[in-house]
């Protein structure tokens, strides 16, 4: 049996930052009302869990265009695009198989289950042409369509529903923590400049 290969450290520690700097960041400096940009966070994650990869930030403007007709729907559409990238070329063939595999149970097939081998199998095949990356990547997706799109279509509607439900709910609180905290800091500051003037000649 080979050995699995092991992931340099530093790999991650560039993941965990760019994953800061595309998910966390959009949040933060997010001028809108928490439940605003939590929609966005929603709206990102539900096409973010489809097997879609390659179009979801498309999908995610046709949603802002309707989300539009009604104010109590509208979004911001800056997070659903980072939101998106929670399925990337990195997560995408594991998180496609858990939906794949999920997908054959929902319909009874438990005995049809495709190994991950052929996942890595249509990964080797799209990208061992001489094509640019996209294009190896659409046609990736084409293959995995083509071979498990039904199952994969159904088997991601548990995890998009509950990935919505719970983005939101959580982008939720931790927006409003994170806003709590600094209208705290900076209500500190004034009370402080306040008793104190001495100690703050420039307020």
């Amino acid at each position: 049996m080979s050995a699995i290969p092991r992931i340099d450290r530093g790999f991650w520690e560039r993941m965990k930052r760019l994953s800061r700097l595309k998910l966390l960041i959009p949040l933060r400096r997010s001028p809108h009302s928490a439940e605003y940009s939590a929609r966005g966070v929603a709206v990102g994650m539900f096409w973010a869990l489809t097997p879609l990869v390659g179009i979801q930030m498309y999908l995610c403007l046709m949603t802002w265009f309707a989300a539009k007709l009604s104010k109590d729907w509208e979004f911001s559409l800056v997070i659903s695009f980072a939101w998106t990238w929670v399925t990337n070329v990195f997560t995408m063939l594991p998180i496609y198989y858990v939906f794949y595999v999920t997908g054959q149970i929902m319909m009874g097939q438990w005995n049809d289950i495709t190994g991950y081998a052929t996942f890595l199998h249509s990964w080797h095949t799209a990208f061992t042409a001489n094509n640019g990356f996209w294009h190896a990547i659409l046609e990736l997706i084409g293959m995995l369509a083509r071979e498990l799109g039904i199952s994969m279509l159904i088997g991601c509607l548990p995890y998009a529903i509950l990935g919505t439900w719970l983005s939101y709910s959580l982008s939720l609180k931790y927006i409003r923590r994170r806003r709590r905290k600094k209208f705290q800091k900076r209500t500190q500051k004034a009370h402080a400049a306040a008793t104190h003037p001495a100690e703050h000649p420039n307020t």
